[in-house]
């Protein structure tokens, strides 16, 4: 029933707007399913570009979905609407991308920085000895090297101890004066 609607419903469309259909309903199906569940299943499963949503709790079906583009809820909603007239957006990852991403917003064109500050190697050895495991099993051994140049010896944290405690000390007696 669906198909042969579809196919109703396309031979209906001026070109080239008809050819431009037929060419992407050459990837696209229908699928039925037994509940409402089992479709939330099968579309966070295909995490399509546009999703709508025309049932009875509509809100909540929508919010149960996890993976799409974009989401339109309710009898008056359509994807149409939202690429032309309400917003939110015309932009939307396709091929199943909204697994990860979602679509175009104003946060795409903010540039996120990210940091790190490491202020006493003796407290972060254990993170080190990991990090050199974890890229050893990666095999990168360039990155595992780097770590281990990271890493500090009992000898050395020792005699770092000892010279931090001269430091304090003498800071101390400084501060005296």
């Amino acid at each position: 029933k669906i198909n042969v609607a579809v196919r109703r419903q396309l031979s209906t469309l001026p070109e080239p707007n008809r050819s431009t259909a037929l060419a992407a309903m050459k990837q696209s199906f229908a699928v039925i399913c037994t509940s409402v569940k089992e479709c939330v299943e099968v579309s966070d499963i295909i995490a399509p570009e546009h999703l709508e949503i025309h049932t009875r709790n509509g809100w909540d079906v929508g919010m149960s979905c996890l993976n799409y583009g974009g989401i339109f809820i309710g009898q008056g909603a359509a994807e149409v609407l939202g690429d032309y007239g309400a917003g939110p957006n015309h932009t939307l990852p396709t091929g199943g991308t909204g697994r990860y991403t979602g679509g175009l917003s104003v946060f795409d064109f903010l540039r996120i920085r990210t940091y790190m500050q490491i202020d006493s190697t003796e407290q972060c050895q254990d993170m080190v000895r990991d990090t050199v495991r974890m890229a050893r099993l990666e095999g990168l051994e360039g990155h595992a090297r780097a770590g281990e140049q990271r890493l500090i010896s009992v000898q050395q944290q020792s005699k770092q101890q000892q010279q931090d405690t001269n430091t304090n000390g003498t800071n101390r007696e400084e501060k005296k004066d």
